[in-house]
């Protein structure tokens, strides 16, 4: 092959590695987003702009998940300055009673609860223990109260009953809600456990 023709192949390759490739910022990472959400866990403020688009990156380690990891830089977990995600469940479970856990966000500073997002809490089926309810709703466009405890700016409260067989259990689940403060929302998606030992 002529030195021309190692240059045109060359020049040819170039150009078509250049038109198919994107900036780092703009590669698709493979991850989906839910419907509303802006990219990086944003989605738009209730009757607002639409969100600014802000890095995750860079933010201090945060607290302690409701699954024992920490939040990082992960967009889609609760942080310290957003607000405090619990778990609360009693530590003395009867085996064959039915007994509750609550799960309670509280938003920090400027932060509140945003109604107008679907806020969906869903739990895995369990061996040995029996939801009354596996899937709660609040929020949507019409701002439900749905199975919510409490539905407010400061406050997002649900009870979950349960009733396990002898034994210990862990119910798995996801948490999806969103806290906004005046300029910005921020879609959340929680990893939920509620760990029981039954007697």
């Amino acid at each position: 092959m002529s030195r021309t023709h190692v240059g045109l192949l060359v020049s040819v390759l170039s150009i078509a590695v250049a038109g198919c490739s994107k900036p780092a910022a703009n590669q698709d990472t493979g991850t989906t987003t839910a419907k509303g959400d802006m990219g990086g866990g944003k989605v738009a403020v209730p009757g607002g702009e639409a969100p600014k688009m802000t890095s995750g990156m860079g933010s201090p380690e945060g607290t302690v998940g409701a699954k024992g990891g920490t939040t990082g830089d992960d967009p889609f977990r609760l942080k310290p300055e957003e607000g405090q995600l619990a778990v609360e469940a009693p530590k003395d479970v009867v085996a064959g009673a039915e007994f509750t856990a609550k799960i309670l966000v509280t938003p920090v500073g400027p932060y509140k609860i945003n109604k107008e997002f679907p806020t969906k809490l869903t739990f895995e089926s369990a061996a040995g223990v029996t939801l009354a309810k596996a899937q709660l709703t609040a929020g949507g466009h019409d701002q439900v109260k749905g199975d919510a405890d409490a539905f407010e700016d400061k406050q997002l409260a649900f009870t979950v009953r349960l009733t396990p067989t002898s034994g210990n259990h862990t119910i798995n689940g996801v948490f999806k809600f969103a806290v906004c403060d005046k300029d910005t929302c921020l879609a959340k998606k929680e990893q939920i456990s509620i760990v029981v030992a039954a007697k």
